[in-house]
């Protein structure tokens, strides 16, 4: 039973949000008791005999709200705060459940320990989520210290329920007597080095406060890195418990063989089911948030294909401690959950004992890579353990695939959303993403007005720095060019886009020179590439663009556009018709082209002041302009 232990005046309890709030008053304190140990060791005995999810810590159902609970005090700059101690005499760690959450911009929500000035945790309006609820992770110790701060003049009141108290007994809190087997292999050890990128996609699951489970961060077939997470059927993440989920990243030893020493300050708090199905034991659940990229977390390639592993490596948190990896040198075995025989109904994938390492309750749900570095399942169960060569199952990802032949009980329909009926899916870093693109130079060209126009040398080459493969996007501002493959991803080599117009464009483009912009994105890293394209689109016949200076004295100059290459031939004459200069003959692009002339005749002499006729032939058609030159 709980008890709330209140040592501030009965008047107090009428106080809500809305009434004055005093200047100072005492803290009520949420006390919530611990079981004996041999009641728990007695509880855990038989949920480890049935299979359940490792329990790290007593769940307690409490209801504590900002009018009845606690107590509030205005702070010298107007704001208001609310306090409540909890405590739970005996308990390893404490974490909180709060059903209701919603904060107005600019309140806060900190979790400390009594004795601790700065807060373990603090939340804000950007925690605020679709289901309304807030589950925090641990905090050590056995008493902890709930302050809600609203700023002065918010016009919205905070909504907070405090629904839960998870008083942690086991795990989590580097207990002795919960200690995984000693024949784990920390993932800081040299046998990890070449698994880097996979342990950083698994993380640690707590469900409800109080159970435990192992999981991994997975790709989709889009590339966009929507945070999809993958563990068991049997860890009991339900719609409603969905919530609840808090994940731990990163919680590995720091050193080799330390078996301890993690941290658990890395996380990420609330989720919502995506797809379950007891058939290959398989829960896909997408968390509210991403990972912050600090935590350098990836997400894990799969492979869904029906051939069977040649070796495997599982990368799980044995007992809810610190992240360990195991390896399986021989081939697997399709079976039935717990049985030998072959194939069964090949809805597992069977280890017939581990090479080094092992699994241990809270390994559950971790995720099993096959010899490509690949996820190919998620431990069910099985009787593996220190001192034993015995067996583990787990769900087979190519049963899980189609699952129960529905949307919530297959995987298909969420990492595969455009049915592009891949089989494996490689490892996507979002903190890899670096790439060079060829050409490194802006593109111009030039057209005839009317077309027809091929773009030719308008593709670019994305070229990743890293090994990793990354999702890009490719788009242009102006509606006249057309880019494809609008997205994809790079993966260790080379992937093509391609720029060019849309059908028939250039007949709809006037004369004259038309510029966009191409743009390359690494979305989940926000690396970003330009390109500047210009277009000229060109008259059908040679055009002058301009003649000047005119009157000129020292020089003279014409532009024209030329609508496509060829020979150009200039003359001039004078009013009598009589050549004085040329023919001068050049070849000249397509597009605008200049041609001088100084004022000279052929044997460079000046020739006096006057008018003079400048005519230009080119592509079979006659140009002619007046100058007049003046010394």
């Amino acid at each position: 039973m709980l008890t709330i232990r209140r040592v501030t005046p009965a008047a107090l309890l009428a106080l809500s949000l809305f009434m004055a709030v005093p200047a100072r008053a005492s803290v009520r304190t949420l006390l919530v008791p611990m079981p004996a140990a041999a009641e728990l060791a007695a509880e855990d005995a038989v949920r480890d005999e049935d299979g359940q999810p490792w329990r790290f810590a007593v769940p307690n159902d409490v209801r504590a709200t900002l009018a009845a609970d606690g107590v509030w005090e205005r702070l010298p700059d107007g704001s208001r705060r609310w306090r409540l101690d909890v405590e739970s005499p005996g308990a390893l760690t404490l974490n909180l459940g709060f059903t209701v959450f919603w904060l107005p911009r600019g309140a806060t929500l900190t979790l400390r320990r009594p004795t601790a000035e700065a807060p373990e945790f603090t939340f804000d309006n950007g925690d605020n989520a679709d289901h309304g609820q807030l589950w925090t992770p641990v905090v050590p110790g056995d008493a902890l210290v709930v302050e809600l701060t609203v700023p002065a003049g918010a016009r919205l009141e905070p909504l907070l329920e405090l629904g839960f108290v998870g008083a942690g007994y086991r795990g989590l809190g580097e207990s002795p007597a919960a200690k995984s087997g000693l024949c784990n292999v920390d993932v800081a050890c040299p046998e990890g080095d070449g698994w880097r990128a996979e342990i950083d996609a698994v993380g640690l699951v707590t469900i409800n406060g109080s159970l435990i489970c192992s999981g991994a961060l997975v790709n989709n077939t889009a590339y966009d890195g929507k945070p999809y997470f993958l563990t068991a059927n049997h860890c009991s993440i339900t719609g409603p418990a969905a919530p609840s989920v808090v994940i731990y990243w990163n919680y590995q030893s720091p050193t080799c063989g330390q078996h301890g020493g993690g941290t658990l300050t890395q996380f990420t708090s609330g989720s919502t089911l995506r797809a379950s199905w007891s058939g290959s034991d398989f829960t896909l659940i997408e968390l509210d948030e991403l990972p912050d990229p600090a935590y350098g977390v990836t997400y894990a390639g799969w492979n869904r294909g029906s051939a069977l592993p040649s070796s495997a490596v599982a990368i799980h948190h044995p007992n809810c401690d610190e992240k360990s990896i195991s390896f399986e040198n021989d081939v697997l075995h399709l079976a039935s959950y717990l049985a030998t025989a072959e194939p069964g109904d090949s809805s597992h994938l069977r280890i017939v004992d581990w090479d080094t390492g092992t699994t241990e309750p809270g390994s559950s749900g971790s995720p099993l890579f096959d010899q490509d570095h690949l996820v190919v399942g998620q431990l069910h169960g099985g009787y593996a353990a220190c001192g034993n060569s015995l067996s583990d199952w787990y769900g087979w990802l190519n049963r899980s695939w189609d699952g129960g032949g529905t949307p919530d009980t297959a995987l298909m329909g969420w990492l595969d959303t455009a049915g592009t009926g891949a089989v494996t899916v490689p490892l996507m870093d979002p903190a890899a993403g670096e790439f060079t693109v060829v050409p490194v130079a802006d593109i111009s060209d030039s057209v005839s007005v009317g077309g027809p126009f091929t773009a030719d040398g308008w593709d670019f080459r994305l070229l990743a720095v890293g090994s990793e493969p990354f999702r890009y996007t490719a788009s242009v501002d102006q509606d006249w060019l057309a880019v494809s493959p609008a997205q994809g991803f790079v993966s260790d080599g080379a992937d093509t886009v391609t720029v060019s117009l849309a059908p028939g464009p250039a007949s709809r483009l006037p004369v004259g020179l038309h510029t966009a912009t191409l743009t390359l994105t690494n979305p989940s890293l926000g690396t970003t590439v330009t390109r500047a394209i210009a277009l000229e689109v060109l008259p059908d016949d040679p055009t002058t663009i301009m003649v000047g200076p005119n009157p000129f004295r020292d020089y003279t100059v014409w532009r024209l556009t030329l609508p496509q290459a060829g020979q150009l031939a200039w003359s001039v004459y004078d009013l009598g018709g009589r050549l004085v200069r040329g023919p001068v003959t050049r070849n000249l692009a397509a597009g605008v082209s200049e041609i001088a002339w100084d004022g000279r005749d052929d044997s460079g002499r000046r020739l006096p002041s006057g008018t003079y006729v400048w005519r230009v032939e080119a592509l079979g058609r006659e140009i002619r302009v007046r100058v007049n030159c003046s010394r």
